[in-house]
Order: C-alpha cells, then sequence, then structure tokens
C-alpha cells in the first residue's frame, strides 16, 4: 500500500511515519500543522480544530476567534472564583504567549519562592508542566525521541530559562516564578542558532512532555 506523507503547510516539511498533522482553521479554510509548528499557527490567530469555536472560525476573523476562545474559557471559570482570583488573573492576561497560572491552580510544594537554584529549577519545571506548552513538547517527543533539557536560573529576577533541544528543532522558554507564567521565548530548527556549547542536560522530558530535573 502506497504511504503519501502529509506535508505542513507552514514549515513545507514532509511529516515522518508515525507523525500526524494537526488541523488548523483560518477563516473558511483548514490547514495541515505539524506539532513543531503549532506555536507559529497560534501566532498566526489560526484555531486547532476541537477548541470551543472551532465551527465559528469559517464566520469571523481568526483573530476575534482566538479571543472569544480566551473570553468563553474566561466565563466558565468565573463563577468558580473569589473576586480576588478573577481581578489578579484578568490584570496577568496579555493576549500573547504567555501561559499564565493562579497560585491556587499550582501544587502546594510550588507555592512558596524557593532560594536555592535547584529548587527555583523544580518549581520552573512545575509551571511548565502545568501550562499548554507541555503539551507542545510531548508531540514532539512522540515524533523525534527524548530531546536534550536544560534549565537553570536567569540573571536578574526570578526568572528560569528552560531549554528544550533536538537535533532538527529547539525551544526556549522562560518561567516567571514571581507570576507563575510561562513564556515561549524562542524556537528555531539550527543548532547554531543557539551559539557556543550547550551546558549537560539537567532535566528530561517524557512522553506527554511533563519536564523533570534529573537525579544528581
Amino acid at each position: 500500500m502506497r504511504w503519501d506523507p502529509a506535508v505542513c503547510e507552514i514549515c513545507q516539511r514532509s511529516l515522518l511515519r508515525g507523525e500526524y498533522a494537526v488541523t488548523y482553521y483560518d477563516d473558511d479554510r483548514a490547514h495541515a500543522v505539524c506539532e513543531l509548528c503549532t506555536p507559529r499557527a497560534h501566532r498566526q490567530g489560526w484555531i486547532r480544530e476541537g477548541t470551543e469555536v472551532a465551527e465559528l472560525a469559517p464566520a469571523a476573523h481568526a483573530e476575534r476567534a482566538r479571543s472569544l476562545v480566551a473570553r468563553l474559557r474566561g466565563r466558565r471559570e468565573q463563577g468558580q472564583l473569589d473576586p480576588a482570583t478573577r481581578q489578579r488573573r484578568a490584570e496577568q492576561a496579555d493576549g500573547g504567549e504567555e501561559t499564565t497560572l493562579a497560585h491556587d491552580d499550582l501544587p502546594h510544594h510550588v507555592r512558596a519562592m524557593p532560594s536555592g537554584a535547584d529548587a527555583q529549577a523544580a518549581m520552573a519545571l512545575a509551571l511548565f508542566n502545568a501550562s499548554e506548552h507541555a503539551r507542545t513538547i510531548g508531540g514532539v517527543v512522540r515524533s523525534l525521541g527524548a530531546p536534550y533539557v536544560h534549565a537553570a536560573r536567569a540573571a536578574g529576577g526570578p526568572l528560569v530559562e528552560v531549554l528544550v533541544v533536538w537535533e532538527l528543532c529547539w525551544y526556549r522558554y522562560e518561567a516567571d516564578l514571581e507570576n507563575s507564567a510561562v513564556r515561549l521565548r524562542g524556537q528555531g530548527y539550527e543548532l547554531g542558532e543557539l551559539g557556543g556549547e550547550l551546558p549537560a542536560a539537567n532535566a528530561a522530558a517524557d512522553e506527554s512532555g511533563k519536564l523533570s530535573l534529573l537525579a544528581d
């Protein structure tokens, strides 16, 4: 039986065996997107198939549909939050690629700000695992295998940089421990873009994209 690989409409790469395209909608058009390019699809305002407003995408501009997703999720949670929490979330929301988590959504062991570098790295990975970014990494793990992962405290402020690298691509995230937020700071397809030699890996990813520190 002949196998015709799907082609990602963003990077134009033919998908490997066992790798599946994700369907996104832009107005009335459907697009096949590989897991590596899902962040770029989000930035272009495309709506992932299966979201609450996927059926509305043909009737509205993609940017409006993306805003509607956020509003619908907010309304659904509104009745479960106290006024102070609702106010905090409203102030934190900025509509970008940032995943902001209220302290009440985090495991109890990551609520206090630790002082040690390893403890801060562990807290950053807990924030990452509770964010939508873990799903993206999980999709790439299933396609490309285990990545190199390094988490380290950044200079200046309660920030931890999380770097996830394969031979074919890389992702750089920033975990803001003070505001319980995880942001995608960069991604690419050439290891040379990272500059210099990478430090030894100090964390690992499982098949679901969850990250954890390696034992000493």
